[in-house]
């Protein structure tokens, strides 16, 4: 076996998310999309270039999962019953089991699976809340959240720019995502600058790190990821 370098790497997560994205017209181009927005707002935050390199990998692949939810639920233009709730929202469960079983790509899997995860323990599918939420982790659900609403959907039309930007910074008032994550993607994506008030005095890899904390990881652990 011959082991890919960073680009092939990058190339090969890449086609993935492009695969997954065929599974629903209205998606193509999603995974990309997401990947540069994620990435991009990380780098604006001033984070190291490997937590940056996760972030976009996590964003080619962050949908893997919704290849084990049937299209009945993906393509139907009316409201889903609780049954097709609960399948939809079991998408990033099954992304994690995904990228879980291949070497390598822990962190990506682990930052992949929260991107539909919210501070305030809204979010799913593990209802996890801000103290359990990496930079990394609030970053992608951000870039995730803009992207989608630029996109169409069988029960609704896309939103404008503006008004998918005005969708975020609601989720952010009403504590579902990170106020400095929406603003760095709002502001990569072109948005006026928004000015936010920070509730903490960490820095983006002290709230990395208490993240892993909260999930569990050991200091040795903890080490190992950070390369500290």
């Amino acid at each position: 076996e011959t082991p890919l370098d960073e680009a092939q790497l990058d190339a090969l997560l890449m086609a993935i998310g492009d695969f997954v994205d065929l599974k629903c017209p209205f998606l193509l181009g999603h995974s990309r999309n997401v990947a540069a927005l994620a990435a991009a707002a990380g780098t604006r935050l001033g984070l190291p270039a490997a937590d940056v390199s996760a972030i976009r990998r996590a964003g080619y692949v962050h949908d893997v999962g919704r290849i084990g939810v049937s299209n009945q639920v993906w393509s139907k233009p009316a409201q889903l019953t609780e049954a097709e709730r609960e399948r939809m929202r079991m998408h990033p469960y099954l992304t994690d089991r995904v990228l879980s079983r291949i070497p390598g790509l822990a962190n990506v899997a682990a930052i992949a699976r929260a991107h539909h995860e919210h501070l305030d323990g809204s979010g799913y599918p593990l209802g996890l809340t801000g103290a359990a939420l990496g930079r990394s982790e609030r970053i992608l659900a951000a870039a995730v959240a803009y992207q989608a609403a630029l996109e169409p959907r069988p029960y609704r039309d896309p939103y404008p720019p503006e008004a998918a930007a005005a969708r975020l910074r609601a989720r952010v008032t009403r504590g579902a995502l990170d106020a400095d994550s929406v603003h760095a993607v709002l502001s990569v994506a072109g948005h006026a600058r928004m000015r936010v008030r920070r509730d903490d005095s960490l820095t983006p890899r002290e709230t990395e790190i208490l993240g892993m904390v909260a999930r569990g990881y050991s200091n040795r652990d903890i080490a190992l990821r950070l390369v500290l």
